[in-house]
């Protein structure tokens, strides 16, 4: 839902909204080791220091194929990415690429044909090398399944939930409960906008609990006019948007499992808000990660160790700011700015190395791995 690949993914906005989907175990450090933070490198303004490509590697085996955000990582390095597929843009499967840049495992949630599946979404690397998946069946009355994939991309067992709203996050707890957050509404009534709804779900499919978030503050607007004419306009615009009504945005926008068992959930505000919540439901605690001096709205983030990395992208200068953040309490560490476009879709973070990964099209549609260091 809302990240910002090339404009090749553009064809991709039916994932505007669930493709804040996502959802993965990046754990690149060992829960007691301490996050290597490079503090040198190339300042560009300020205490933002610049990002540059260590290595780029072009896989082989995802030649001439589009692929969507979020991606992940596990705590091998292994990536996971979703790829678009024309003949069912909507089940389309995931790759799992090693760090040698070999694809190890396809993961296809049209194996399960047996479900006779309309959609596939949000994803989370399993402990056992494996994949979790959400999936859909049916419109007026979905059925909602968590798919399970073996390390290998075979069909391992799908899991039905006691669930009727339609997901766009989803995340795996390492102790097997599934965190799913989306939209209710009654599809066959064109008025009705929904709400928003997110539980946690136990292993066997049952609702465990149900979470609430406060709404963010969002930025005060600017440069009202105060004329006749000024506010004809406003009235103009906001008539425009009463009759283009839209659905609520989102409560949760991407979640990542962290070393301590929790799942760390990012909301699109900002600042950034990310929430610590416990296999059992409970919010144990909410971050909060300022955006960078000149701005910009939280589009990708992951965990790793005890440090939190948050991609913040400024729509009106094109630019991407990853700001690095202290996973406990929010409080941010550096901030590592990309001024030669590595790639738009930040696909990992390792604390211990200070690696940052990015994915984008190349050459030829050929897709590029890049891993960059401050220098």
């Amino acid at each position: 839902m809302r990240l910002f690949v090339a404009a090749l993914f553009a064809l991709l906005a039916f994932s505007a909204l669930s493709n804040t989907s996502s959802v993965a175990q990046v754990n690149s450090a060992t829960p007691d080791a301490p996050a290597n933070i490079p503090v040198s490198g190339s300042s560009i303004s300020g205490s933002t220091i610049a990002l540059h490509a260590s290595s780029t590697m072009n896989v082989a085996s995802e030649m001439g194929g589009a692929f969507m955000s979020p991606s992940k990582c596990d705590a091998d390095g292994n990536l996971y990415i979703r790829k678009y597929a024309m003949d069912r843009p909507l089940l389309g499967p995931v790759v799992k690429i090693d760090p040698d840049g070999k694809r190890t495992a396809l993961f296809d949630p049209a194996a399960f044909s047996q479900l006779a599946l309309d959609r596939a979404d949000a994803f989370s690397p399993a402990s056992d090398g494996g994949m979790y998946q959400i999936a859909q069946s049916g419109i007026l009355k979905p059925r909602i399944y968590v798919l399970h994939f073996s390390s290998d991309g075979s069909p391992s067992s799908p899991t039905r939930l006691d669930a009727d709203f339609e997901v766009y996050t989803f995340a795996a707890f390492a102790s097997g409960n599934f965190l799913l957050s989306g939209v209710q509404r009654d599809v066959q009534n064109r008025n009705d906008r929904g709400h928003n709804f997110t539980a946690v779900f136990s292993a066997d499919g049952r609702e465990l609990a149900q979470l609430s978030f406060q709404e963010p503050q969002g930025p005060a607007k600017a440069g009202a006019k105060s004329d006749a004419g000024g506010r004809q306009k406003n009235a103009q615009k906001e008539a425009q948007k009463d009759a283009e009504k839209s659905a609520p945005t989102l409560d949760l926008a991407d979640a990542e499992v962290g070393s301590d068992g929790n799942l760390y959930v990012m909301r699109s505000s900002s600042p950034a808000l990310v929430y610590v919540i416990a296999p059992s439901g409970k919010i144990m605690q909410t971050l909060k990660v300022a955006a960078p001096l000149h701005g910009g709205v939280p589009s990708a983030f992951h965990v790793s160790g005890n440090r939190l990395a948050v991609s913040f992208w400024n729509e009106e200068s094109q630019t991407q700011t990853v700001v690095v953040a202290d996973a406990q309490t929010g409080r941010k560490i550096a901030s590592y700015a990309d001024p030669t476009g590595l790639g738009t879709s930040f696909a990992c973070y390792s604390a211990n190395d200070g690696v940052f990964t990015f994915l984008k099209l190349g050459e030829g549609n050929a897709l590029e791995v890049i891993r960059a260091e401050p220098q």
